[in-house]
């Protein structure tokens, strides 16, 4: 798009404005060089019009796609930099703090980078409490984390890590367990949701608890099918069978044709999962992820059962070491196994293009170097990197890693400048650019953009809560030119999906900003 089309599309919006005053200009007052009341007074013509300026045209583009309907009730802020000259092309209210919603996660992800590297990777060590005798380790085996989120089917290297460790200690000749098998969390302070979560959010998956120890998000699946006849109880499970959840259904199957529901509520702190709704006569079967009651608890369990299915027989239960009668000491004990983690590359392209918070949380964790590491020193530690990296760290507020806190606070100034920091250091760009999700692609852009010449050059995070809606990231424009972009959106009453029409409108305003 030339300077003239950006200038004709910022004309539409001006000339609709200027038509709508037309009817109270004043009688004297003339648009033409002509003298139309014959008073025989010359009215000299408009000088021609200087060259457009790109920042002025792009203002009144955006500043139409922003004077949308949809923006009526919203606070906005908007920040457009680009990279290589460090211009700021655009700015509305861009020091303005808004809740983020997942753009957080672009901050942890930086943080993260800088300060551990892209090969960081979470230890998980097996311990044995006692000596192994004809085969039998005569003890507990405790298993002890360090926050390690990658042990699920995302990751194809660490799905089967359970199994990989069962085939390790079978190596070592164990061949039975004479005590339990023991989480040891202590390495994260509880209680692992952040400040400012919202209690009904603790019981979906995406508020599941953060901590050492974390197999499958923390996260069980409840399925749902119909009963034999009307009004009998439906058919109800949750897998992994070690979840430890206590069910209490009170969902009913209903006739043919109803609607299907199916709603899950646990109180925090609580193993009671109520399940409610209906399953329909030759409807589908209906399925919903929830977060378990205690992670390490399920970890345990969990890998209990994959030894066991190894040839490796367990003679107690997988438990907390909370639960233990006497604190484990792992130093007295005999090392195992040492287990890796995916690396902290391929950790952060699955937090951002699935907007994964338990992921975002164990980074910003990571980042704290106390023990037991916690949410508080991980943001501390956030803060200092980012100071180092150049982000004014009066430019945003936050209270966790991944965006769900309603206490998060940025600023589009505070996203842009860590979009800048990153892209400038060789160390950060390249991975932080593939690892963000792209444009008609992947992740939570996969549908945005596609079949326009925005596809494939926009990369950004996105983030989304009730009545917040927004978006950072990179541009690279038609004529090859980086531009770091943060658009804001806060209150907002009309349909999510109108807003990102408007949004992607702006996008594309970017992709076809001609260079200087």
């Amino acid at each position: 798009m030339s300077v003239g089309r950006l200038r004709a599309l910022a004309l539409g919006a001006v000339l609709s404005s200027a038509c709508a005053s037309a009817g109270s200009r004043p009688a004297d007052v003339t648009v033409s060089g002509s003298d139309p009341v014959g008073h025989g007074v010359a009215v000299p013509e408009r000088p021609p019009s200087p060259p457009a300026d790109r920042t002025a045209v792009l203002a009144s583009t955006l500043d139409a796609i922003l004077a949308s309907p949809t923006f009526s009730r919203a606070s906005v802020g908007v920040v457009v930099r680009a990279l290589d000259s460090g211009t700021t092309l655009y700015r509305r209210h861009g020091q303005t703090w808004l809740v983020p919603a997942s753009t957080m996660k672009v901050l942890t992800a930086v943080a993260a980078a800088e300060r551990l590297g892209w090969g960081f990777r979470f230890e998980t060590r097996l311990v044995g409490m006692g000596p192994i005798v004809g085969g039998t380790l005569q003890g507990d085996l405790v298993v002890v984390g360090s926050g390690d989120p990658t042990i699920n089917f995302r990751h194809p290297t660490r799905v089967a890590a359970f199994d990989e460790w069962a085939e390790a200690l079978r190596a070592r000749g164990i061949r039975r367990i004479g005590g339990h098998v023991v989480g040891d969390d202590r390495a994260i302070a509880p209680p692992g949701w952040g400040i400012g979560w919202a209690w009904d959010d603790l019981v979906e998956d995406y508020g599941a608890a953060y901590g050492a120890l974390q197999y499958n998000d923390s996260v069980a699946e409840v399925t749902m099918g119909p009963g034999q006849t009307p009004g009998a109880a439906p058919v109800v499970y949750v897998t992994p069978s070690n979840h430890g959840l206590l069910l209490d259904v009170e969902a009913t199957t209903s006739a043919e044709g109803t609607t299907p529901l199916l709603t899950a509520a646990r109180l925090p702190g609580t193993r009671l999962l109520e399940v409610g709704g209906r399953a329909p006569m030759g409807g589908p079967i209906q399925s919903a992820r929830v977060a378990v009651a205690n992670p390490t608890t399920y970890f345990a369990a969990e890998l209990r059962a994959t030894l066991q299915r190894h040839g490796v027989v367990v003679d107690g239960t997988g438990i907390d070491a909370d639960d233990e009668s006497t604190t484990p000491r792992p130093a007295d004990g005999t090392l195992l196994h040492v287990d890796q983690s995916a690396p902290l590359s391929e950790i952060v392209t699955q937090m951002l293009e699935w907007s994964l918070n338990n992921y975002a949380e164990s980074l910003l964790v990571a980042l704290d170097r106390t023990q037991p590491a916690s949410g508080a020193g991980g943001v501390t530690a956030l803060r200092e990197t980012l100071a180092e990296l150049g982000v004014p760290i009066d430019a945003f507020h936050t209270r966790d890693g991944s965006g769900l806190s309603r206490n998060d606070y940025l600023s589009a100034d505070a996203l842009v400048a860590t979009l800048d920091a990153a892209w400038h250091r060789d160390r950060l760009r390249g991975p932080l650019l593939e690892a963000l999700p792209e444009a008609g692609g992947d992740g939570t852009l996969a549908r945005r953009l596609a079949g326009t010449a925005g596809s494939g050059r926009v990369h950004a995070k996105t983030g989304s809560m009730s009545n917040v809606r927004s978006l950072a990231g990179y541009v690279d424009t038609l004529d090859g030119e980086p531009l770091a972009f943060a658009i804001l959106t806060n209150g907002f009453d009309g349909r999510a999906g109108d807003l990102d029409a408007r949004v992607d409108e702006l996008l594309l305003a970017l992709v076809h900003l001609p260079r200087d």
